[in-house]
């Protein structure tokens, strides 16, 4: 029986199936005329996944459905639907009797079965909401619940990711049909810094947008206001911190042997991303951007330039918030007009 590209959303796994250059058709996803692979050739690597777990006589999931919530999807697509224990299992057929009991029986992952499992589970996370409480509402600058910053360091390292010189990112300002020029288009002045998720007050960086359209959706225009858009290029390459959800491939740390720390931590920066890409609201309370505030300077004092992290705005694109802004230029201004707004509402 033969996989294929179809089966996975991770890019690592396509990547090694569209290497064997085999086209046809594939036995799990039904898919036609497409790279296939024997699905046993990839089992170094799903056993580094399932020995992560363990038969639990309480836990009330399989062992697919437990590797599809713990790894947020990123292993397996949609195509595959019923079929991915069948995948599973064919991908360890070689070693079956060694993981016939996960097969069989409902699992959870090992480290969270453990003695004081939270604390283990969880350990940036659960720090990580002590010190936003506390950073709020107790302590501004001598924190008595603080982060391990060596840990974080460590843990942030793993998603740093290079942005070539010459890159092109955009940013946009409601403005009248005349528009801004290019000097108008930069980071405001420190006096006039207001904050926001990653800058404190009086500390201005440079927020931008992957495209034009999710620089629009950011500016919050109007029907009919006329929005600046500015390109700004890099003058120089620069590092940031990735913290987009969709950009990572734990695969890739199952060749690594890394996957158990991932699973540990993947939560701190699901809350991480999440608080970065709140978007702003008027009734919002500037306390509950020191966190995040934190956590910015904290990136910026370890070398790197900004960080990256999804637009909620807008789910096609992401944004920066640069920490050097200096590192950057606006070559060309546009004025657009907004002739149509698509919204969406929820009852809540």
């Amino acid at each position: 029986m033969n996989c294929c590209t179809e089966c996975f959303s991770s890019n690592y796994l396509k990547d090694i199936i569209n290497r064997n250059n085999t086209i046809g058709d594939c036995d799990f996803c039904d898919s036609k005329k497409v790279s296939i692979y024997n699905p046993a050739e990839l089992s170094l690597i799903f056993q580094n996944i399932l020995d992560l777990y363990s038969v639990h006589l309480d836990s009330i999931k399989s062992i697919e459905t437990q590797i599809e919530i713990d790894f947020q999807n990123k292993i397996f697509s949609e195509k595959i639907g019923l079929n991915t224990k069948l995948l599973l299992q064919n991908i360890v057929k070689d070693d079956y009797n060694t993981y016939q009991p996960l097969f069989e029986n409902n699992v959870v992952l090992t480290c969270s079965n453990l003695p004081e499992s939270v604390d283990i589970i969880k350990p940036l996370q659960i720090s990580w909401e002590k010190f936003a409480n506390e950073i709020k509402t107790t302590n501004r600058f001598h924190i008595q619940n603080a982060l391990d910053l060596e840990k974080l360091q460590e843990l942030l390292n793993r998603y740093k990711k290079p942005i070539n010189k010459g890159k092109k990112f955009y940013r946009a300002r409601i403005s009248n049909k005349d528009g801004f020029g290019k000097s108008e288009m930069l980071n405001p002045p420190a006096d006039k810094a207001k904050a926001g998720r990653a800058n404190p007050t009086g500390i201005s960086y440079l927020y931008l947008a992957d495209q034009i359209k999710t620089t629009l959706y950011e500016a919050r225009a109007s029907l009919f206001d006329y929005v600046t858009v500015g390109e700004f290029r890099a003058k120089d390459d620069i590092k940031v911190i990735n913290l987009r959800g969709d950009t990572y491939d734990p695969v890739l740390l199952a060749e690594q042997e890394e996957l158990e720390d991932f699973l540990i931590h993947l939560p701190f920066i699901i809350t991480l991303e999440t608080n970065l890409s709140k978007p702003r609201r008027r009734s919002d309370n500037e306390l509950d951007y020191l966190p995040t505030q934190y956590l910015s300077e904290f990136i910026k004092s370890i070398g790197f330039d900004g960080v990256e992290f999804q637009s909620s705005l807008f789910s096609g694109g992401y944004n920066l918030a640069i920490f050097t802004p200096n590192k950057f230029e606006c070559i060309g201004v546009n004025v657009f007009e907004i002739e149509n707004i698509d919204l969406k509402e929820k009852k809540v």
